[in-house]
């Protein structure tokens, strides 16, 4: 693969900050244009997800996990219905509740979801030893806690 030298060396000097973003943005590309060979959007991801580990959750709920209107998730809801992914419900306690649930073939598409992503971090974790992934996870743990301490203000 042809790569000028100067932009090589650009690689090489990323920031640590420009290295995460890339591996994230790189890793999420892949996945997504493998999520939409089953037929889902980025959008419907979030709410397959959560109705998948909260079956029965009602489209409020969704709503407020997600930070978007109910309008909003209930678009996305209709969709996901007429592809055959979800169900909605009425809670039988409160008849004004709408409570989603993965449909059979919802399910399947969840399953096969979870294999290519295992697949991919397959992949993507090739040729490193158990050592080293040790490391790896112990320091991306650690980022994430010094993450936690970075003040929401201006003030560090």
């Amino acid at each position: 693969m042809w790569c000028a030298e100067d932009e090589r060396e650009e690689w090489k000097e990323k920031s640590m900050p420009g290295l995460f973003m890339e591996i994230n943005r790189q890793y999420g590309m892949r996945c997504m244009h493998r999520i939409r060979e089953v037929g889902i959007q980025q959008g419907q991801m979030p709410i397959l997800m959560m109705v998948y580990k909260n079956s029965g959750c009602s489209q409020k709920e969704i709503a407020e996990h997600m930070g978007v209107t109910p309008p909003t998730v209930n678009v996305s809801i209709q969709r996901l219905e007429k592809a055959d992914i979800v169900c909605r419900k009425r809670d039988e306690k409160d008849q004004r509740v709408m409570r989603v649930y993965l449909t059979e073939n919802g399910q399947r598409i969840v399953e096969e979801i979870k294999q290519q992503s295992r697949d991919v971090e397959k992949v993507m974790f090739s040729n490193f030893s158990d050592a080293e992934l040790c490391l790896m996870r112990r320091f991306f743990e650690q980022i994430l806690d010094n993450i936690g301490q970075i003040p929401a203000g201006k003030e560090i």
